[in-house]
């Protein structure tokens, strides 16, 4: 069972396990209202006040985004020689550029992160602007946006699970090599099938346990059901028999819940549409081989 398998199982069984507490119009409104949560706490993140992140090349090369002019800015704050009221904060990553930082009260000195209103001067070198600070700072608001996308998160699994049902049916690539010989004649293999005989269709969650054997031809096979304990509500004999071309598509598949995948047969005839599970993947391998 790969990753993909595993979620694409977890949203079948979370959306199947919404829809049979809430129906299809429940599910949809529990849908948009994960949604909505998520959708209004981004539009309130978004239209929030809060200092714009600047470095000092962005400040001198004038790259400071419209009406923007509370800013955030880092770098080493020195005293400014013989004043109280105003100190240098210089680049980390060149020394000969500095802001002048107008403040009245003490400010600590060394590596800072500074928050206020900038103003960007006209040079490109030395002191390249002032910065009127806040005192404190504010701080970096870290918005756990993991948490705030999860109700959208799980809205869209519901969505991808009431599309893809549950259990998931995964086709496998026809690249893959079938391993181990045909089955002998007679030879009787265990499965559970769901879908269509002549009129009647088991759903895939109401499977019936059987035994298959293929009975060979030149050009024509027989693939006998035998079930294992019909119920009186199914209408229908114990024995099956489906004949089938060897052209007839036959497409490997696996069957995935979350505990796990079961191969299996996907089988087109004139009379049939069959899904057969068949939980040894050697002897799903050998009847696709008494088919081919």
């Amino acid at each position: 069972m790969t990753p993909l398998d595993l979620g694409l199982a977890a949203s079948g069984r979370l959306a199947a396990a919404v829809e049979r507490r809430a129906g299809t119009r429940g599910t949809w409104v529990i849908v948009l209202g994960l949604v909505v949560v998520s959708a209004v706490w981004v539009y309130l993140i978004g239209s929030s006040q809060r200092p714009t992140d600047l470095s000092f090349d962005d400040i001198r090369f004038d790259r400071i985004p419209a009406m923007t002019s509370w800013v955030r800015v880092e770098g080493d704050l020195r005293p400014y020689p013989n004043s109280n009221s105003l100190y240098q904060l210089h680049d980390l990553h060149d020394d000969a550029l500095y802001l002048i930082v107008i403040s009245d009260a003490p400010l600590e000195l060394g590596r800072q992160v500074m928050t206020g209103q900038v103003s960007a001067g006209e040079a490109t070198t030395g002191n390249i602007g002032s910065l009127d600070p806040d005192i404190p700072p504010v701080p970096k608001q870290n918005e756990p946006f993991a948490i705030i996308l999860l109700p959208a998160a799980i809205g869209a699994m519901i969505v991808l699970g009431r599309r893809i049902g549950y259990p998931i049916v995964r086709r496998e690539r026809r690249g893959r090599y079938l391993h181990g010989a045909p089955l002998a004649p007679g030879e009787a293999i265990p499965a559970r099938r769901s879908g269509r005989i002549a009129s009647t269709v088991v759903p895939d969650a109401a499977a019936i346990d059987c035994t298959v054997v293929v009975r060979r031809g030149d050009d024509v096979h027989e693939i006998v059901l035998i079930d294992a304990a019909p119920g009186p509500d199914v209408g229908m004999t114990p024995e099956h028999v489906i004949r089938v071309r060897r052209s007839v598509p036959v497409t490997r598949l696996r069957v995935c819940r979350t505990s796990g995948c079961v191969p299996g047969v996907l089988v087109h005839a004139q009379t049939a549409d069959l899904m057969l599970l068949i939980p040894d993947r050697a002897q799903r391998d050998r009847l696709l081989n008494t088919l081919g």
